[in-house]
C-alpha cells in the first residue's frame, strides 16, 4: 500500500508547510496539489522544518481528475458529512478505513480546501468518503490536523510493534512466577482478611495479564515481593 497525500487547492503555505512535517512523522512522501507552486512560499519551507524535501518533490495539477488518474483507491475527506438527504456524503470514520479490506496499491487520501473542503463533484470521483468525529462546539478541523489524524491512524495500523524499542515481552513461565510469588506474599500479609486473599490474587492475575508486562518488568516485582515475603516470615 502506497500512500499518497493530495490538496486540493490549499490556500495557506503554512498548513501545506505543517502537512510536509506531519507526512515525513508518518512515513509518507509522495504530495500532490491541485494549484500552482506559488503556494509553496517561505512559511511553507519554515512550518516544514526537515520534511523540505516532500515540498521540493511535491507534484502540480490542474484538476483532482488529473492528480488520481494513476490511484487505484481515491478517499476523499472532510468534515461536512451527511445522511439520505446527500448520499455522496455519508462517512466512514479514519479507523474503520484502515480495516478496509480494498487498500492496495496507490492509495490518494485526498483533502480539500481550508474555507469550503471538497465539493459534492470532488467526492464523485472518490471511492470512499472519510470524516473525523469532532466535538460538535466546532467540528470542523484545521486541515493539517486532519491530514495528522488520519496519517496517523493508516501509520499506526502498519506497524507489528507501536514503538521501536528494546523491550522483551514477559514469557508464561515468568508470569506464572510473579503470579505465585505474590500469591505466597498475600497468604502471608496478616493485614489481609482471609477472605479477601483470594480475591487480591485474581484482580492481580487479571491486572498482570491486562498490562502485557515486559521480563524485566514481572522480574523487579519478583524481587520486590521477595523481598517483603522475607520481612514477613521474620515477624
Amino acid at each position: 500500500m502506497n500512500i499518497i497525500v493530495i490538496l486540493v487547492n490549499p490556500k495557506y503555505g503554512g498548513n501545506v508547510g505543517a502537512i510536509a512535517r506531519c507526512m515525513m512523522n508518518f512515513a509518507i512522501n509522495e504530495l500532490r496539489i491541485v494549484g500552482d507552486r506559488s503556494i509553496l512560499d517561505n512559511e511553507a519551507y519554515i512550518r516544514a522544518v526537515h520534511s523540505k524535501k516532500i515540498l521540493e518533490n511535491a507534484k502540480f495539477y490542474n484538476s483532482l481528475s488529473d492528480a488520481i488518474k494513476d490511484i487505484d483507491i481515491v478517499v476523499g475527506t472532510s468534515g461536512a458529512i451527511s445522511g439520505d438527504r446527500n448520499l455522496k456524503r455519508i462517512p466512514i470514520t479514519p479507523r474503520e478505513l484502515v480495516k478496509h479490506r480494498e487498500l492496495k496499491g496507490n492509495i490518494g487520501i485526498v483533502f480539500g480546501r481550508e474555507d469550503d473542503g471538497l465539493s459534492n463533484k470532488d467526492l464523485e470521483l472518490c471511492d470512499l468518503f472519510v470524516s473525523i468525529p469532532t466535538s460538535k462546539e466546532y467540528p470542523i478541523m484545521n486541515l493539517s490536523h486532519a491530514v495528522s489524524v488520519i496519517l496517523y491512524e493508516l501509520y499506526v495500523s502498519s506497524l507489528k510493534t507501536p514503538y521501536n524499542v528494546n523491550m522483551r515481552e514477559a514469557s508464561k513461565l515468568e508470569k506464572d512466577m510473579l503470579l505465585k510469588i505474590f500469591g505466597e506474599f498475600v497468604d502471608s500479609n496478616k493485614g489481609i482478611p482471609e477472605y479477601r486473599k483470594e480475591l487480591c490474587k485474581t484482580i492481580f492475575k487479571r491486572i498482570i495479564n491486562r498490562a502485557f508486562i515486559s521480563g524485566k518488568e514481572a522480574n523487579t516485582l519478583m524481587c520486590a515481593f521477595k523481598d517483603k515475603l522475607k520481612n514477613n516470615n521474620k515477624k
